[in-house]
């Protein structure tokens, strides 16, 4: 009897948005590309220590040969690693490395007056803290565990991004750009993530509230796909679908750190997609609800009536 094979790809295949779909960086995206230089830009990155803070969107804007980078993240020796990388791959950019708990608001706040006053105004903050404290059914799972996942994941994103906004002002004078991470998980009802599927379903609109009070800033929700990090594997059934690299995330916010990507602010938009396909379709992006979360259903019309006044 013959068996069906598995395919690896089958999930970013079944959420491609464009024809072309990678796992790995590639071509468009390689953040040495001269094209997509961060030279003069200073970053902030949340959730450094580790991961694809680590491996992807520090190490590519180090590649990029970005001015500074600012690692923020709560283990000391994880910093020290992301800074011992990023001057392996690239001694000309700055690093300031600053240990702090992303719901600490106090903290944070004089983390980023810390930075800015030793490096300037940062162009691009990166959302990449967050966790999955545990994975468990309803019934199961304890409030404290579930409401840290929120915590984390959604009150740790606006603590960093009211302070990034406070240091950028209401209309920055460069071009800025805010990447806040979420996750595939938003988008479905995953076994065991009734914390963490809401958690950044949460960030995801609040991304909406980003691009439309502050058009001129590019805020984007930037899905890494499904990356070998500790999280991951937390999770026994994603273990089939693992295989995009943290290095395809890093490029990837890099190329939209680059240029004018207005069209995907406040959209989704998954690491995997061809960002060169994403370019040749801005226009219908930019100008309906693609991309967007929203509910599904044909709503209003010249037949509906109201009745009860």
């Amino acid at each position: 009897m013959a068996t069906l094979e598995f395919d690896p790809d089958c999930a970013v295949k079944e959420i491609a948005f464009t024809r072309k779909n990678y796992r790995d960086v590639y071509p468009a995206v390689d953040p040495t590309r001269p094209e997509l230089s961060q030279e003069g830009k200073v970053i902030f990155i949340t959730g450094a220590s580790r991961g694809i803070g680590q491996l992807g969107f520090a190490v590519s804007f180090a590649r990029a040969n970005a001015a500074a980078l600012v690692l923020l993240g709560r283990s000391s020796e994880g910093l020290t690693e992301t800074e011992r990388l990023v001057n392996e791959i690239n001694p000309s950019t700055k690093v300031l490395s600053i240990p702090v708990d992303v719901t600490d608001e106090a903290g944070m706040n004089k983390a980023f007056e810390t930075a800015v006053e030793k490096l300037g105004v940062p162009q691009v903050l990166i959302n990449n803290a967050g966790q999955l404290v545990k994975l468990d059914t309803i019934v199961n799972t304890d409030v404290e565990s579930w409401w840290k996942t929120q915590e984390i994941n959604v009150k740790g994103t606006f603590i960093a991004t009211k302070a990034f906004l406070k240091h950028v002002g209401e209309v920055p004078s460069a071009p800025t750009t805010i990447i806040n991470v979420i996750s595939t998980a938003s988008q479905g009802v995953p076994p065991g993530m009734s914390s963490y599927s809401p958690s950044k379903l949460a960030v995801s609109k609040f991304t909406q509230f980003l691009a439309m009070e502050h058009p001129t800033i590019t805020s984007v929700n930037l899905d890494p796909g499904v990356v070998a990090t500790n999280m991951a594997h937390s999770v026994p059934w994603l273990a089939p679908f693992i295989g995009d690299t943290p290095e395809l995330s890093g490029g990837t916010a890099v190329w939209l750190a680059t240029g004018d990507r207005s069209f995907l602010s406040g959209k989704y938009f998954n690491v995997c997609w061809n960002v060169e396909e994403l370019e040749s379709r801005k226009e219908e992006i930019k100008s309906g609800r693609l991309l967007t979360f929203t509910l599904n259903g044909k709503f209003g019309g010249p037949d509906v009536t109201v009745e009860g006044k």
